[in-house]
């Protein structure tokens, strides 16, 4: 194995010619719970089919090998009780006419729980379908977007420079696809970079065999995430389109590991995830060597997810008052430029609402029930993982769901055309009132 990209079972790294061990636990998966799971035919191959989303996401992180990052307690913490909202009686359309949000979101969307959070008070929690306050959820692609908040943060201690050639940090790369691409490319997902999209899937299996997303194939073709990335070919000009996927991400993540010379958990727990005030612990899966599953694999409860995103309307800035995220990083996403603005019109999702795709980010303007528009950050799972924010009234919107359909359509208009709006339109018609 390249040693530049080896970890063994107890999350040890190497960069370069000198090592840097983690100081967290590469837990394996739960045997246990996978025989319990395979009484009720649920097993590592198909933990993540439609079918049984609604029951196994909350519990994804048990199905493969995993980093956990337990939170630490700050006096400055908040501890969300109560809800001064029922956000569940407002009322939306599906095709079928008005609903209330709830059958929209549990019977409609199989939603799992959602979070409201203005100005750091919440307005509004709920779970479903037997999760808690306490349970992680995976994820999915939201995870994505922490991914780029620690290039965000290597970007600003003077480590990381997205301008330059993503090969200036990973020679491994170089005569593959990604040879001519920069690292502010990769983030924006305009790489021109392509691959065998499997049936049913928005990814490679190739890739998943080299994650044990699926539990440990004996006959995975690539050793390492870089090993399957340096086989990759550009289908696309580079630059030009926005092309969502996943490869693009787990190279950025290479890229943060290499900048901070540190296993992506320890950036991820010492740079973000110890400064936010959260409850629960993270838990990161992860393949049997220890690499991050950087584009899907986060597992965090809804309250936590929230919390991130009550940091990022603060304009980077947690409840201490310290800086955790960038501020200059927030401003660019939320301003966009000619390039992503021009490549997102190329891309399939410009036909939802207005907006662009940049650093794993999507920022979007959702037309209102009342006629006015709304611009939001948003941070996307293709089965109902959402994380919205509304900058300017400081709204939060965490959501968890286990939407049956991957990447469906049919579900993107339903949060971002329909629950999205009436939200913010009633969280805002209640901040006018309060004034």
């Amino acid at each position: 194995m390249n040693k530049l990209l080896g970890c063994s079972l107890i999350g040890l790294c190497f960069f370069g010619m000198n090592s840097v061990a983690s100081t967290l636990e590469l837990k394996p998966e739960n045997i246990q719970f996978i025989a319990k799971a395979a009484k009720y035919n649920v097993s590592q191959r198909n933990w993540d089919q439609a079918a049984n989303a609604a029951v196994t996401f909350p519990q994804a992180y048990q199905f493969t090998p995993h980093i956990e990052i337990l939170p630490i307690q700050h006096s400055w913490a908040q501890s969300w009780r109560g809800s001064l909202v029922n956000l569940l009686e407002l009322t939306a359309s599906d095709l079928d006419g008005e609903h209330s949000l709830e059958v929209l979101l549990r019977d409609r969307l199989n939603n799992h729980s959602m979070v409201v959070v203005q100005k750091g008070q919440l307005l509004h929690q709920h779970f479903f379908n037997g999760f808690d306050a306490n349970q992680t959820h995976l994820q999915m692609s939201v995870t994505k977007s922490f991914v780029a908040i620690l290039a965000a943060i290597s970007v600003a201690e003077g480590k990381l420079d997205m301008s330059q050639r993503l090969i200036h940090y990973l020679p491994e790369l170089t005569q593959s696809g990604f040879e001519d691409v920069t690292v502010q490319e990769v983030a924006d997902m305009r790489s021109g970079i392509g691959v065998a999209v499997a049936g049913g899937k928005s990814w490679d299996p190739r890739m998943s065999a080299v994650q044990d997303w699926n539990g440990h194939s004996n006959d995975a073709e690539f050793e390492n995430i870089l090993d399957y990335a340096n086989e990759l070919e550009n289908y696309r000009p580079i630059g030009k389109v926005y092309d969502y996927l996943d490869i693009n991400t787990e190279v950025l993540a290479k890229v943060v590991e290499r900048v901070q010379g540190k296993p992506l958990a320890d950036v991820f727990a010492n740079k973000l995830w110890h400064r936010l005030g959260v409850e629960q612990p993270a838990r990161w899966m992860a393949n049997r060597q220890g690499e991050l599953v950087a584009s899907g694999g986060l597992n965090i409860s809804t309250r936590d997810l929230a919390r991130v995103g009550q940091v990022l309307v603060n304009k980077g800035k947690n409840l201490a008052g310290e800086q955790v995220v960038p501020a200059a990083f927030i401003d660019s996403l939320l301003q966009g430029n000619d390039q992503v603005r021009h490549a997102w019109q190329q891309g399939k999702e410009a036909s939802l609402a207005k907006g662009w795709y940049q650093d794993q980010f999507r920022t979007l303007y959702l037309p209102s029930h009342t006629g006015e528009t709304y611009k939001v950050l948003a941070m996307v799972g293709i089965h109902g993982q959402v994380l919205i924010m509304e900058p300017e009234s400081q709204t939060v919107i965490a959501m968890n769901s286990g939407f049956a359909e991957m990447q469906s359509t049919r579900m993107a208009r339903l949060i971002f055309n329909q629950l999205v709006p009436a939200i913010l339109d009633k969280v805002l018609a209640v901040e006018v009132n309060d004034k």
